[in-house]
């Protein structure tokens, strides 16, 4: 029984900008987003909350810049943890990152609203040369608004192609009130996004004869070292994914589980999904002389993508 379980490169125009960001998101690796900070004489900075990704992000590395009148710019560059593939650029300016203040009156200068405006405005217009007109909501154009409530507020996304997206947005506004428990504090922000949207192409996973075949051998392999008691060779058939968790006497009861003078038989193979997504190899074995349907003892075994075991479970039938 067994059971198995076009990308057009683009090239940035020569703007005041040219040396500072990257759009191309698909053909700018992590190592050139890093080499280009570094000749920005960018400042690293710490991550000071854990980024929870659900989509195999690694935590990412962030950067400072210095500014001139408005906030410093903080860079996020989001990257895959398997092969460090661009998923997400954020540019950020908003002085509560450096900060961490929180319902604080600080109000703004008109110098420096216009200052942050100006920014927008000119990454607006360089982003506008590149890839065309975007899609916009909002204006800014009235400063008197900033000191009303919701403020001035813009929204601008681009679509360079059908796995790109980027998004820009700014809230300029000095309205401070307080109601209750609810606090609405002045807010002076733009945020930026290059983004790939490229959805994975899933693969299902698959268990192929010739490594069924090369599990089941190392299956005996294993199950020969702990009937010798060689328990330094038995670990290391084991996955450093869980190797320090292994001790003797686990290998010790998991020996007193097996009935070594009778010959295992595999009876099921397949793909088992863990709780991260990840896929791992799972084989199953009987006694040989067991008749029984279901057999009344087996042996479930787990193995990653590297052909090392993660799991092994003698099984039991209740009476």
């Amino acid at each position: 029984m067994r059971t198995i379980l076009t990308l057009g490169f683009l090239i940035i125009g020569i703007t005041s900008f040219a040396q500072e960001f990257e759009f191309d998101i698909h053909n700018t690796s992590l190592s050139e987003y890093l080499k280009m900070e570094e000749n920005l004489g960018s400042e690293q900075i710490p991550n000071i909350r854990n980024h929870v990704s659900f989509s195999g992000d690694a935590q990412p590395i962030k950067f400072r810049r210095k500014e001139k009148i408005i906030s410093d710019l903080v860079v996020y560059y989001y990257f895959k943890e398997k092969d460090s593939t661009m998923s997400t650029v954020e540019y950020e300016w908003d002085e509560s990152l450096l900060t961490l203040k929180a319902n604080t009156n600080d109000q703004k200068s008109k110098k420096y609203q216009k200052a942050l405006i100006r920014k927008f405005n000119e990454l607006e217009k360089m982003i506008t040369d590149i890839y065309g007109n975007p899609q916009s909501e909002g204006d800014l154009s009235d400063l008197k608004k900033a000191n009303e409530k919701g403020g001035l507020k813009k929204n601008v996304k681009w679509f360079p192609n059908d796995s790109t997206e980027i998004e820009m947005y700014a809230t300029v506004s000095n309205f401070y009130e307080k109601r209750g428990m609810v606090t609405t504090t002045p807010t002076h922000r733009i945020r930026l996004y290059v983004r790939n949207t490229k959805k994975e192409k899933k693969v299902t996973p698959e268990l192929t004869e010739q490594r069924l075949d090369s599990l089941n051998e190392i299956t005996k392999q294993f199950i020969a070292s702990l009937k010798n008691e060689n328990l330094a060779k038995s670990k290391s058939y084991i996955s450093e994914m869980i190797i320090e968790q292994v001790t003797d006497e686990q290998l010790n009861a998991l020996f007193s589980e097996i009935d070594f003078e009778r010959e295992l038989e595999l009876v099921y193979s397949g793909i088992q999904m863990g709780m991260n997504g990840k896929a791992f190899a799972m084989l199953q074995y009987k006694y040989g002389d067991d008749q029984d349907s279901p057999p009344k003892e087996m042996i479930k075994v787990i193995y990653d993508d590297k052909n090392t075991i993660v799991g092994i479970q003698p099984l039991k039938m209740q009476n």
